[in-house]
């Protein structure tokens, strides 16, 4: 039994339906995330040098033994302790998002962080090491505190609609063709 069959592209309910199965392996699971986020092969070189230590993250989060600012800090304490881990925030949250079994931690990549950035007034909720990619330097309450606005904004829309969704929105989508929230965000300097 694997993540996904060789027919079936992998999604974002494959990958939170595959981690909730004991049967599929924690390294499994783990390349299977990181994949689906496009790593780079340089980057997952350097991943897999280290690979055992994000195989046993990996096996923790799965556990649900782990909260979101527990998990996030089990990663930032691995990447600031082993060199050239080869991942940072935007991928090891793809790790807590699918891995927990509460699915409640969500992806802080570029594109989420400087929509939250955007939308809440004040000091910036997520650090940024250039404009388009999400300083290592974003603790635990960094990422919580990212969460919580997530969490917000999907109580204020009007029906009421998920935190998964409104990251998804927050994401939105890029390319030669971005969808509107892209190009606000970028026009607007976010």
């Amino acid at each position: 039994m694997g993540v996904s069959d060789s027919a079936s592209p992998l999604t974002r309910q494959s990958l939170k339906d595959s981690a909730g199965l004991p049967a599929i392996p924690d390294r499994d699971i783990l390349w299977a995330i990181l994949a689906w986020g496009g790593m780079k092969r340089d980057a997952a070189r350097r991943l897999a040098t280290n690979e055992d230590v994000w195989v046993q993250i990996v096996g923790q989060m799965r556990s649900g033994k782990l909260d979101r600012q527990q998990s996030y800090r089990v990663c930032f304490d691995a990447v600031h302790s082993v060199r050239a881990g080869g991942i940072g925030p935007a991928y090891f949250t793809k790790l807590i998002y699918f891995a927990s079994p509460s699915h409640n931690g969500y992806i802080m990549d570029q594109w989420t962080s400087r929509s939250v950035n955007f939308l809440v007034d004040g000091p910036p909720v997520v650090k940024m090491r250039t404009q388009n990619h999400v300083s290592p330097m974003n603790d635990d309450r960094n990422y919580e505190r990212f969460c919580q606005v997530i969490e917000a904004l999907a109580t204020e829309c009007k029906p009421q609609v998920t935190p998964d969704y409104v990251e998804k929105c927050l994401f939105s989508t890029g390319g030669k063709e971005p969808a509107d929230w892209r190009r606000y965000l970028v026009a607007n300097g976010g």
